[in-house]
Formats: C-alpha cells, sequence, structure tokens
C-alpha cells in the first residue's frame, strides 16, 4: 500500500513538473501549416434607432499570413427578431491575434453582402418594417474584439464583443418612407477555432 502511495505521489510530481513545458507546447497555431477555422454562436441587442436582437452562426476558413494575422472568407446564418428576417452573409474574413502566446487578445473584422432567405413585417409603415425593395446593396459588415485561450496546440476557445450591421430599407418614422439603413447589434460571441494541416 505504501509503495502504491509513493508511486502516485512520484506520478503526481512528474505531472506537475511537465505541466509547464505542455502549456509551452501549447501556446500559439503555427501559422507555416494549414489553416485557421473558425466556428461561432452569437447573440445580441439591437443597437439605434433600428437596432434589433439578432442571432447568428458563422464559419471562418482563415490563411496565416504571419504569427498574428489570418484572412480568408466566411459564411453564416443571422435572424433579427423584431424585422423577422432570416439572412445568410458571406464575406471576407481576418483576425489579428496581439500577442503570439498562449493567451492573446483579438481584432476580427468581417465585410461582405448578404441574401435573404425570409423576411416578415414587409410594407407594414410601421417601426421594424421592411421593405419588399431590398437597399442599393446587401451590405455586411463587422468589427469586433476579444480574447483567444488555447485548449491544445491545434485547438483554441474565443470569445468576443462584434458590432453587426446590415444595410437594409426599413421604415423611416421621421419621413413615413423607406430608406436605406443600418441595422445593428451587439453580439456576444463564443467560438471554437482550429488548425487544420495542409487545407
Amino acid at each position: 500500500m505504501k509503495k502504491c502511495t509513493q508511486s502516485t505521489v512520484i506520478m503526481v510530481l512528474i505531472a506537475l513538473l511537465a505541466s509547464p513545458a505542455v502549456v509551452q507546447a501549447q501556446m500559439t497555431f503555427n501559422p507555416d501549416n494549414g489553416c485557421l477555422n473558425v466556428i461561432d454562436v452569437a447573440a445580441g441587442l439591437g443597437l439605434g434607432d433600428y437596432g434589433d436582437r439578432s442571432i447568428a452562426v458563422n464559419y471562418m476558413h482563415e490563411k496565416f499570413l504571419n504569427e498574428h494575422l489570418a484572412v480568408g472568407v466566411g459564411v453564416g446564418y443571422n435572424h433579427r427578431a423584431r424585422y423577422d428576417l432570416a439572412s445568410i452573409p458571406v464575406f471576407l474574413s481576418s483576425h489579428y491575434f496581439l500577442l503570439d502566446k498562449h493567451c492573446s487578445p483579438f481584432v476580427n473584422l468581417r465585410i461582405g453582402g448578404f441574401g435573404i432567405l425570409d423576411k416578415q413585417h414587409v410594407n407594414t409603415g410601421q417601426k421594424f418594417s421592411l421593405s419588399n425593395k431590398r437597399a442599393n446593396f446587401n451590405l455586411y459588415f463587422s468589427a469586433g474584439t476579444g480574447f483567444k485561450i488555447h485548449l491544445s496546440y491545434r485547438v483554441a476557445l474565443m470569445a468576443s464583443v462584434a458590432n453587426n450591421s446590415y444595410l437594409l430599407k426599413v421604415f423611416d418614422t421621421k419621413s413615413y418612407d423607406y430608406k436605406d439603413k443600418l441595422v445593428s447589434s451587439i453580439d456576444l460571441c463564443i467560438g471554437l477555432c482550429f488548425q487544420i494541416d495542409n487545407w
């Protein structure tokens, strides 16, 4: 029994001594091998006069340009609550990691367009009503900042706050007409990012 206890203590000590080496091995992604893939879910509150609550899911596939910067493309799904609008954004995406460390703050920028899957509250002449005509350009824009922490060498958790905006033709209560306006929300995003070799 005593021998078993001593073996257990030795194993625990070895594990504790080895843990800094494991954390060191899990510091960063390797920018020379593979691509960064990010899947996130988001929920947000409306921002400004035309803002609306939203829920979203996004996937981004990015290539490392160096230890800090990854750029690529993404696609997602977004639902706006009061407009009752479902859309699919397609966008260029970039992440800039401020530190080449196990834990790092980052900034994220996305810009592109979107397709509309379904929209309700059309031509009602009330606030949060959409026109049956589309805006001059279906612009999607998002800027965010957050924090990444590695779970392993190739997998990390990400949490961020982002301002997500869609250009839509909505009812302007001042002019009593439909105008192109940015419909924005402040979203809390939780995601998983991982690196796949040679992809």
